[in-house]
Formats: structure tokens, sequence, C-alpha cells
């Protein structure tokens, strides 16, 4: 018989594991939603911009990608390109008010902490 290997992937796919943690995230969404939420802001549903869906299918991507990502290149590797990578994409949105955001132009001083930040992921995950 052959013995299932327990780690990286424990259910033989990264696939299966986002859909299980989606699924268990969707549960306590809803718990949440259920003991806490204000049920009368569901009708406002449909006032929400439809680009603003699209956060939903970055963040299966970014949870797949994680799956994917870590047994092969590490956690530390990992969360420090991911939170360079955030911090890099947040001085863009804001820049142009992507998704809504105030506009927050980019500057001298947000252009060397953007350095500082890359220099940082690069040094660090050598």
């Amino acid at each position: 018989m052959h013995e299932r290997q327990a780690f990286p992937y424990p259910l033989g796919s990264a696939i299966t594991a986002n859909v299980i943690f989606f699924f268990f995230a969707l549960f306590t969404a809803i718990l949440i939603f259920l003991i806490f939420g204000q049920f009368t802001t569901i009708h406002h549903l449909k006032e929400v911009p439809s680009i603003l869906y699209i956060t939903g299918v970055i963040s299966a991507f970014v949870v797949l990608g994680s799956t994917i990502l870590i047994p092969h290149i590490g956690a530390r590797k990992f969360f420090i390109l991911l939170i360079a990578g955030q911090v890099l994409m947040a001085i863009v949105v804001s820049h142009f008010g992507l998704l809504e955001s105030p506009k927050n132009p980019i500057n001298m001083k947000k252009m060397i902490g953007a350095i500082l930040v890359l220099t940082g992921a690069i040094f660090s995950t050598y």
C-alpha cells in the first residue's frame, strides 16, 4: 500500500486544500455574520461595484499560491516576498486611487521607502 506523504500536501493536492480552506472560511464568515452582522446591509450588495468582487478571486489565488510555494521556497522567503509585494502594490493602488481607495500620490519619500522595501526583500531572501 502506498503511504501518503504528510507534508507538504496531506490531501495530495494544493487545489483540494484551497477548496477546503475556503469552505471553512465561508462557514466561519457566515457564522460571524449570523452572530454579529447587520442583516439590513445585505440589500447594499447590489450597490457594490463589480470590480471589487475580484478581491475574492485574488484571495483564492494567494491562498493557492502560498500552499504551492511555501514547500518549495520556504515560509521565510514567501512571507518576505508577499509583504514586499503588498507594500509596493499598496503604493500603486493608492497613487491611482484604484479599488475606490483615496488617492495618495507617490512622492520622493514613498519612492525611497519602496526602494528600501525591495532592497530588503532581495537581501533577506538570499
